[in-house]
């Protein structure tokens, strides 16, 4: 299990949902810039789109290794945020949307200790927003059904399952726990027959200082704090291929399972878990 290649006949898929409400306009730092939550979640998602892009270019061109799928959620409603007429669309077209190019200045850290900011430059397809409530539920229900369609087409049935990153500050607003973990539950049951999907909850901290815990075991989580385990039963049990690329984050003494999710995770941590979610296992060949 999630051992199947990725290539051309047997691709896998991304999806990036985004809570684009009132509350991720909150000013954050990252990297030396202090910025809105907003911005930092797009900037990072764009900067994991990119990579992908990267990852499947060849001297003949970007193949078709990904399908990405990234989609916003506020004010009772979800929405792609790449193209309003289609969900997943092919790693080799996204080129074809012509991202603008956005700056960012970032403080970087130099060997002798020296601080300096630098200009980064990077492709940008998704655009900020930040407002209304947190309508999770439906935005669940979209992926539910996308990824569905994704895993039913007879091109997909031998592929590495698709692999979902939300990207939160808060909680949902448009349900209770139970439905949200009943939703999330079917979005966990899907997959290919190389497994089931991976649902990877990431939630924003709201200050700085807060203990983070990223992708924990289950002895790591704090019963008292609902909220910690409500996004715990919402998430995926990462496989034990991603095992050796957490610990190497979170170090040799952290023992699986772990389950799929950070809590109060810092912008700079958020990149951490999407680069690990969104590493390959397997050669793309």
């Amino acid at each position: 299990m999630y051992k199947q290649e990725i290539t051309r006949k047997h691709r896998t898929a991304f999806v990036i949902a985004i809570d684009q409400s009132q509350s991720m306009a909150e000013m954050v730092s990252f990297n030396g810039c202090v910025i809105s939550k907003a911005l930092a979640v797009t900037y990072i998602s764009d900067q994991i789109i990119h990579e992908l892009t990267l990852r499947a270019r060849r001297d003949d061109g970007v193949r078709d290794y990904f399908d990405v799928a990234v989609l916003g959620y506020s004010n009772e409603d979800v929405y792609p945020l790449i193209d309003d007429k289609r969900i997943f669309i092919p790693i080799s077209e996204l080129p074809n949307y012509k991202p603008e190019i956005k700056r960012l200045s970032l403080e970087y850290h130099l060997p002798n200790g020296q601080k300096i900011l630098r200009v980064n430059e990077q492709p940008s397809w998704i655009k900020v927003k930040a407002e209304g409530d947190t309508p999770m539920y439906e935005a669940m229900l979209h992926i539910r059904d996308m990824v569905s369609e994704w895993c039913n087409k007879p091109q997909n049935h031998e592929s590495f399952p698709p692999i979902i990153f939300n990207i939160t500050d808060g909680e949902c607003s448009d349900c209770s726990s139970q439905e949200l973990i009943a939703i999330t539950e079917q979005i966990r049951n899907l997959g290919t027959s190389d497994g089931k999907a991976l649902l990877i909850n990431v939630h924003i901290a709201s200050r700085d200082g807060e203990e983070a815990i990223i992708f924990p075991s289950a002895e790591e989580i704090d019963k008292d704090n609902r909220s910690m385990q409500l996004l715990a039963e919402c998430s995926s049990i990462m496989p034990e291929p991603f095992n050796e690329l957490i610990r190497a984050q979170r170090g040799n003494q952290a023992e699986p399972p772990f389950i799929a999710m950070s809590y109060n995770a810092s912008i700079t941590e958020v990149i951490a878990i999407l680069n690990i979610g969104s590493r390959s296992v397997t050669n793309l060949v």
